[in-house]
């Protein structure tokens, strides 16, 4: 049950943000106050019961944490970024988590406890890949909700699974 609580914050932020002006600052700060406080709550939990990241959603949990240290310290610079970037700002802290987890930690960016190490870098590898790609897409099309925020983590969480099954069959 646990583990799927990793998803909660982005749940919340997504329903949440249905119902707001988009364009007035304002309008955000309790999307991401509510969602970044349910993320912090979600990243402590995790790692007490020492429970293996989903690490996209790790990356969007720091996103939210992000951005509601933006509103508490009203670091108005990062918000005007993540309103530029829209949906593809959440794929910024992905690749970033990708990038720390392929270069330090043994189970990669597709988090995977397996003995094969070689297939844990090679597949983190192509999923950070495939991130860099997911960004592109989802930045060029930022301004259609659906085609630069559902369709790249859709995409996303389907080839991270694929990768995970890969790893855990060799």
């Amino acid at each position: 049950m646990l583990k799927n609580s990793e998803a909660i914050p982005l749940s919340i932020f997504v329903v949440y943000t249905r119902f707001i002006d988009s364009p007035i600052i304002e309008n955000w700060k309790y999307p991401f106050l509510v969602s970044g406080l349910a993320a912090l709550i979600v990243i402590i939990s995790v790692l007490r019961r020492k429970i293996i990241f989903d690490r996209i959603l790790l990356g969007v949990n720091l996103y939210l944490i992000s951005g509601a240290l933006a509103f508490i310290t009203h670091k108005w610079w990062l918000y005007n970024l993540y309103y530029q970037l829209q949906a593809s700002g959440m794929i910024v802290w992905i690749i970033a988590t990708g990038i720390v987890t392929v270069s330090l930690n043994s189970k990669g960016f597709i988090g995977v406890d397996s003995s094969d190490i070689n297939s844990i870098k090679k597949y983190s590898g192509y999923l950070l890949l495939i991130c860099v790609f997911a960004f592109a897409f989802s930045f060029w099309l930022r301004t259609n909700i659906l085609l630069s925020g559902f369709l790249p983590f859709t995409c996303l969480f389907l080839v991270q699974k694929s990768f995970k099954d890969t790893c855990l069959r060799k």
